[in-house]
């Protein structure tokens, strides 16, 4: 239920699993998203039967692109079995057209107990059993291949499946040519004792 939308509408993947046909509607209705995008639509479900905590409604049900719900009962399916929505109770109370009214009452959600690890501890030491659990994901991305990366994929022969041996010589070996004579930098330790930096200095 959607008191934000004017029409009540259903998603076109879910309505191919119905076995009824939709019908035209006399004219191309433009629906505005609230991502700031349209869509338009002419077909429509009349007289949709809805069981509702086992009550049978119906409605009209206007065929649109959806992706996150089923159905959406707007304003106009609202307005006509005259709902009043309490919205801190989750309860909405529909009138029926022979009169009769009752309640539907929405999820009321749950929530996951949470202890202190002080708690926990205590009731580990008491002897209750406890468990560590983590979530892993058993999908793997797809690596890239030689082929797909820049650059690389212009050297192939650089980057072998298998390094079974040391790289082979090249036309052009590359080293570092030092000054005759040079010795390691020398560099004081981290830490160094008095007596030991006097004589340095």
């Amino acid at each position: 239920m959607d008191s934000g939308a004017s029409h009540s509408f259903i998603a076109s993947r879910f309505a191919s699993c119905l076995n009824v046909f939709p019908d035209d509607m006399p004219y191309v209705l433009d629906v505005s998203t609230p991502t700031g995008g349209s869509r338009c639509t002419d077909a429509v479900y009349r007289d949709c039967e809805i069981s509702m905590a086992g009550v049978t409604v119906y409605a009209d049900l206007i065929m649109l692109p959806l992706h996150d719900f089923d159905v959406i009962l707007g304003m106009d399916w609202l307005s006509a079995y005259r709902a009043h929505m309490d919205c801190y109770n989750k309860v909405v109370d529909l009138c029926l057209p022979d009169g009769t009214t009752f309640q539907f009452q929405g999820d009321r959600g749950f929530s996951i107990p949470v202890i202190s690890f002080i708690r926990a501890s205590r009731y580990l030491e008491k002897g209750c059993e406890g468990f560590l659990a983590h979530v892993v994901d058993k999908r793997k991305e797809k690596g890239k291949s030689l082929e797909e990366v820049p650059v690389v994929c212009e050297f192939p022969d650089v980057f072998p499946p298998d390094l079974v041996s040391l790289p082979p010589k090249r036309s052009m070996e590359f080293v570092i040519d030092l000054v005759p004579g040079t010795t390691p930098v020398s560099k004081a330790p981290y830490r160094m004792a008095p007596t030991e930096l006097k004589l340095q200095l």
